[in-house]
């Protein structure tokens, strides 16, 4: 998915997707928690029709989060300087895997223990 090139190129940006992706999905999770919270005072207030929705579209938001936090990203970082290149690769892995297979690879080539030269 991605060459030990790419990364080394584009290791400081990639770190910055990576950080920004995980701060946008810790936020989508507590989110999410909190409108299964409420969807459960909902139920016990006996409106159970509108606890049902919101916890149906507190999952269905949930079920999102990868592909939404990715592009919360893309919008955050977008504008700086030496990123679109960044994107282009991002772009061509996304093509042909799911966004969680990306970040995974991603983040595991970027942990990986650098080579010495």
């Amino acid at each position: 998915m991605f060459t030990q090139q790419q990364i080394d190129e584009h290791r400081e940006r990639l770190e910055q997707v990576v950080a920004t992706v995980h701060h946008f999905s810790a936020a989508i999770f507590i989110l999410t928690f909190i409108g299964y919270g409420l969807a459960v005072y909902l139920w016990f207030q006996d409106q159970t029709w509108a606890g049902l929705i919101v916890a149906t579209f507190s999952y269905l938001f949930f079920r999102q989060f990868r592909s939404l936090s990715l592009g919360l990203a893309r919008m955050k970082l977008r504008e700086r300087e030496g990123f679109a290149q960044t994107w282009q690769l991002l772009d061509e892995a996304l093509k042909s895997e799911r966004p969680q297979a990306v970040m995974l690879s991603l983040e595991t080539r970027l942990r990986a223990p650098r080579e010495p030269e």
